[in-house]
């Protein structure tokens, strides 16, 4: 079983374990290539491009003007530290055992506008790079015509037979993956509150409960469909009634 999520905007490279041993990314040659076209791009481009303030813009600029394949252990963090977002906050990987982190080590991976997929250890510098922005380089139109076959392909290889795919990331970085040419079933996620006597989704908690599943299912050590719906963190219990084969459907 697989297990993808979003990154966050939100990040932290201050944030390390010693429960992992430090990796390189997958793709750090492709995420080189992005960072040469990104570098050259003006703070008003990319306020522009990812709708930002100024001063956002700025700080960015600064980033990418810093940023390197190769960095120092002060200057990363593991991805699945550096993410601070709601997601990461649910999966709060640092009060984790060892038996956890090995679990998503094996198991959960980040799709990411810069890195493309990143495994819990591998080092990333702080960044902003949202897959779903019309950023254009070489012939590509956007990101999603960059990384949709390399991405696709890296989880064919990674995944045995009758692996599953569950899919706890947005659907933004979702529509990177090709499911005609993955191998393998995915399984897509939705949750409700119970508000008023109506189920509502609300994007904060949806996001804060995809870190939970995602922790769920380290600390249990999941390995079936089945043992995924037995997730209960927070009040959530599985709605069986809305839930199929490919969509599990949790309220609370």
């Amino acid at each position: 079983m697989k297990i993808v999520t979003s990154p966050a905007k939100l990040m932290n490279v201050e944030n390390s374990t010693d429960l992992l041993k430090s990796s390189t990314p997958r793709f750090i040659g492709d995420a080189a290539l992005i960072q040469s076209y990104l570098k050259e791009k003006s703070p008003k481009y990319l306020s522009e491009l990812m709708e930002i303030s100024t001063k956002l813009a700025d700080e960015n600029w600064e980033r990418n003007q810093k940023w390197k394949s190769k960095p120092t252990a002060k200057e990363s963090a593991p991805a699945l530290f550096a993410f601070t977002g709601e997601v990461y906050r649910g999966l709060d990987a640092k009060t984790l055992d060892k038996a956890s982190i090995d679990y998503l080590q094996k198991n959960h991976r980040m799709l990411s506008g810069l890195y493309g997929l990143l495994k819990p250890s591998d080092k990333v510098m702080l960044y902003r790079l949202e897959m779903g922005r019309p950023f254009e380089f070489e012939h590509y139109k956007n990101l999603y015509a960059f990384w949709r076959e390399k991405i696709t392909e890296q989880l064919n290889s990674e995944m045995k037979k009758g692996e599953i795919l569950l899919h706890l990331a947005s659907n933004e970085y979702g529509k990177v993956i090709d499911r005609k040419k993955l191998n393998h079933t995915v399984v897509d996620f939705d949750f409700y509150e119970l508000k008023d006597g109506k189920l509502k989704t609300i994007v904060v908690y949806t996001k804060h409960a995809r870190g939970l599943v995602v922790r769920f299912c380290a600390e249990t050590n999941a390995q079936t469909l089945n043992d995924v719906k037995s997730f209960n963190y927070e009040g959530y219990r599985i709605d069986e009634d809305k839930s199929t084969d490919t969509k599990l459907v949790f309220t609370r």
